[in-house]
């Protein structure tokens, strides 16, 4: 079983994100799968032109000729694929938006309706990765994952992982908060636990998803700590 997350911050390694993919995918691999992060900050990945020849002159094909053809390969070669990013703009980054798009040779242009009324393209490919999205923003609440949440209503996702107040996922022993540090840790197994049940049962219990989104600090003092912190930068 292979299991491959696209990163998408333009932060790479040093991200967030990375910090909530890293023991999610370690859960994954005590399953047994082979798993991969990609970091597609260090790709080229050319913007999708609209031209359509990969629908038309070369069915499958993109004109362009940059990393996109390998990144293509072990998308279909998955049996999972994570969509991993910040929230920015209240939607993912521009980087992983172009991924997305440039995901236009897997289909062909012929237009069909699911059961709910909902239109598709149809696929190039007869088995397609399950997919799975991991997001984090820098605010407090859930409100902040609304957009990615109707993005990935159409996937029928096996996993969604909604990570509020993002600025604690650094270092633990930097947080004041013993609490707050208990929960970040439990946070990150409860990312291991849910690599592992995806892997072996090819879903994630409720019990680790509600571990997952488990608040990590009352909203009002996230904010205060947040603020307190960009006013020492301003002063220092």
């Amino acid at each position: 079983m292979i299991v491959t997350v696209f990163n998408g911050s333009p932060r790479g390694h040093r991200s967030n994100t990375h910090r909530i993919v890293e023991p999610f995918l370690e859960g994954a691999t005590d399953a047994g799968a082979r798993t991969e992060e990609v970091f597609l900050v260090e790709c080229d990945i050319q913007h999708c032109l609209g031209c359509f020849s990969c629908w038309g002159r070369t069915p499958g094909q993109c004109v362009h000729h940059d990393d996109m053809p390998s990144l293509l390969e072990r998308f279909v070669d998955s049996d999972y694929v994570g969509l991993a990013t910040p929230v920015y703009g209240m939607l993912m980054t521009a980087i992983l938006k172009n991924f997305t798009e440039r995901l236009l040779p897997l289909n062909t242009p012929h237009i069909h309706r699911d059961e709910d009324g909902r239109f598709y393209h149809e696929g190039r490919w007869k088995r397609l990765p399950r997919m799975f999205m991991i997001a984090n923003a820098g605010f407090p609440g859930g409100h902040n994952f609304e957009l990615l949440k109707a993005y990935m209503a159409s996937q029928d996702p096996v996993l969604e992982v909604y990570r509020d107040c993002g600025e604690l996922l650094g270092n633990l022993e930097d947080l004041g908060d013993p609490g707050a540090k208990k929960r970040v840790a439990d946070f990150y197994e409860a990312l291991r636990s849910a690599g592992r049940e995806m892997v072996a049962s090819g879903e994630v219990t409720t019990i680790t998803i509600d571990r997952i989104h488990s608040q990590f600090m009352p909203e009002e003092d996230y904010m205060d700590m947040v603020n307190r912190s960009w006013d020492e930068v301003d002063t220092a």
